[in-house]
């Protein structure tokens, strides 16, 4: 009767039985504090929002554990929240990936950790102690029966034991950052014929892996489905075309290039413009009924030491627009709804471009907060009637160029992102030649 549990979700509101949130305990018994740690003890000493005037109920302890109500009352223990991390846009517990690898036959100690790849995305990557020799696709394979793709590691590097400091805690530091083909456990075989050639370049590519032998499984790489989608836009722009399911089918080169198929037709590129029926999460948008609806949108700031020629960014983004005709979209408000409508390439303007030069500003803290103040007026300026849902500025710095692209997410999203961004790299480089 002394003691008060409570779940709350990241904006401390309660979270409903089923639904994990972090663990918040108040009562009587409850400590002062950190001893001589004030700045600990008021991060995770707060006032009890949720009190009911009696005494020994003021404060609340956030504990950084992560856990649910279950039907019956109980909780459920779900692991640290600092043991927590995004993979794929999919926020997860490490801890419940470690669980799973432990009930494989003959492992008897594992630790998963998220590692950035080169391209600065998170990547699983398990390292495990186990009686014999268990291999990546084995795990893969009987975790893959058990958790959702994203949750399955990246990576399954086998150690004949844990690194220790000398609390007798794992070494995370000491752990062997995996390194080409390390995962896989094929042997390596160089590509035969010149479309495994061309396989092994887009693997290499997209994977960021320097060795790929045409045995090594695409997952055990490191290859994830959004991975898979990139594969199949490369083996298109040279001349060949692959099904998503015959890569999943098929994830190494030696068997999937009997599935990989020359390009006999080619998509029309022409324009598209005039009425567009809503895709079903556009109508979960609308039927929010936000006070901002204009002001959602996706934004990524890029850098260039040597900085940007203003002219071929022009070009770059004209095609890029003209291209890609979804970005020329506009949603108009009409007595049955929000209705969407293409706009053809004369119907407006098809991106914005603001060039702001700071090279004269003298110190960095009044460049950025020129650039953040900038940056939050270009992101607020866009409308969905009017258009164009693309915005930039181009802020020229000492430090070269600052460009921000912002992009309303009715009509971007991650996959969506990264086809931009490839498509811009490879229009610039054009332009500027």
């Amino acid at each position: 009767p002394n003691h008060r549990v409570y779940m709350l979700d990241v904006h401390g509101h309660l979270a409903p039985v089923g639904v994990a949130g972090e663990l918040c305990v108040s009562g009587p018994g409850l400590a002062r504090g950190y001893l001589d740690r004030p700045e600990l003890t008021a991060e995770k000493f707060v006032p009890n929002p949720f009190a009911s005037g009696e005494a020994g109920y003021e404060r609340m302890y956030r504990t950084g554990d992560l856990a649910r109500w279950m039907p019956d009352g109980n909780i459920e223990y779900l692991g640290r929240i600092d043991h927590q991390v995004k993979i794929r846009g999919y926020r997860i517990e490490l801890g419940e990936v470690e669980a799973q690898i432990l009930k494989v036959e003959d492992v008897q100690e594992v630790i998963v950790l998220a590692q950035a790849d080169e391209q600065g995305q998170n990547q699983l990557v398990a390292y495990y102690v186990a009686e014999r020799d268990v291999s990546a696709s084995e795990l893969r394979g009987l975790l893959g029966e058990d958790l959702p793709n994203y949750m399955v590691p990246s990576y399954f590097i086998q150690l004949e034991q844990m690194p220790l400091t000398p609390n007798g805690k794992i070494d995370r530091k000491a752990l062997p950052a995996p390194e080409g083909s390390l995962q896989s456990g094929a042997d390596y075989v160089e590509p035969r014929t010149a479309l495994e050639q061309t396989l092994v370049s887009i693997w290499q590519g997209v994977l960021g892996t320097k060795s790929v032998g045409i045995l090594d499984n695409f997952f055990d790489l490191g290859g994830d489905s959004i991975k898979a989608i990139q594969v199949s836009s490369r083996l298109l722009q040279a001349g060949y075309k692959l099904d998503m399911k015959d890569l999943f089918q098929y994830p190494s080169i030696s068997l999937l290039s009997g599935h990989v198929q020359k390009v006999s037709r080619t998509a029309d590129q022409g324009e598209i413009s005039g009425s567009v029926k809503l895709t079903p999460i556009q109508q979960w948008f609308f039927g929010q009924a936000s006070a901002e609806p204009h002001y959602f949108n996706q934004s990524v700031m890029l850098h260039r030491a040597e900085g940007f020629d203003a002219a071929a960014l022009r070009q770059t983004m004209t095609k890029l627009t003209e291209h890609h005709d979804a970005l020329r979209m506009v949603f108009r408000q009409t007595e049955q709804g929000y209705e969407a409508w293409n706009r053809g390439l004369n119907e407006g303007e098809l991106y914005h471009l603001d060039v702001v030069d700071l090279t004269d500003m003298p110190t960095l803290a009044e460049v950025a907060a020129t650039i953040e103040t900038k940056a939050n007026a270009i992101q607020s300026s866009i409308h969905l009637d009017e258009g164009p849902l693309v915005k930039l500025g181009l802020f020229r710095c000492t430090d070269g160029d600052h460009l921000l692209i912002a992009i309303h997410h009715l009509a971007v999203d991650g996959i969506s992102w990264r086809i931009v961004f490839e498509d811009f790299a490879t229009g610039y480089e054009q332009a500027v030649r």
